[in-house]
């Protein structure tokens, strides 16, 4: 199964918001509010956070597919859950 990268997270949206709050910032006239920098740093660290978690994503992908190339299996576990879950 291929993932989009961005595994269907809004990292997109968020970095198009926070590039178009800069964008006003830059042409404006005017003292920059203390209220809108913290926006922007808030939409930054939604995107490191992001980030981190992609990266996680796919390192635990990766690491799937790989055992289940070595172990046979068509279908790897991600993490520690497996793609078929019992009712216990």
């Amino acid at each position: 199964m291929h993932y989009p990268s961005d595994h269907g997270l809004p990292l997109v949206q968020l970095k198009e918001r926070r590039r178009e709050m800069v964008v006003a910032l830059q042409s404006r006239v005017g003292p920059i509010l203390n209220e809108e920098l913290n926006q922007i740093a808030a939409i930054q660290q939604a995107i490191s956070a992001f980030q981190d978690v992609i990266a996680d994503l796919d390192y635990e992908a990766e690491m799937g597919w790989e055992a289940a190339e070595r172990s046979g299996h068509a279908f790897p576990a991600i993490g520690r859950r497996g793609l078929v879950h019992s009712p216990v």
